[in-house]
């Protein structure tokens, strides 16, 4: 009789242990499917430049990737500017520039954990932005 007990809670705890190895897989696979936001369009005040595209939460922190474009048949570039608050404190910055008149620029850069995120776009020289920004958009923030 001991032999009989021992062995039902042996089979149950290796029931047990199988029926808990599925649901660890379904926890890593958390990440295959990311949480993301859209953003933009944000334009340049002469609505020459524009920039859209998203924020991606997956591990380690997030993702911000997108399409600046420099509208056709207008002089110089369109620059996009990012500033996001980190959640040690402090600002990051990145900033990005089209000068093709016609292509889109592809751009991704990771963020890190963060509190919130802002772009503008601008315009400019090949060289520096010369004015014509739209005011900071925000486009994601912790908490809404």
């Amino acid at each position: 009789m001991i032999l009989r007990t021992l062995a039902v809670g042996a089979a149950a705890i290796v029931t047990a242990a199988a029926l808990a190895v599925p649901a660890l897989a379904s926890t890593s696979s958390a990440s295959a499917n990311p949480e993301t936001w859209s953003w933009g369009a944000i334009h340049s005040s002469d609505r020459a430049g524009m920039a859209k595209g998203k924020v991606v939460l997956d591990r380690p922190g997030f993702t911000v990737s997108g399409k600046l474009y420099d509208l056709p048949g207008r002089p110089g570039c369109s620059w996009v500017k990012f500033r996001w608050y980190k959640d040690t404190g402090g600002w990051g910055h990145k900033t990005y520039r089209n000068c093709s008149d016609a292509k889109p620029l592809s751009f991704t850069f990771p963020s890190g954990y963060m509190l919130k995120v802002e772009g503008k776009v601008c315009r400019g020289t090949a060289k520096k932005i010369t004015g014509r920004c739209s005011g900071w958009e925000a486009m994601w923030a912790q908490g809404g």
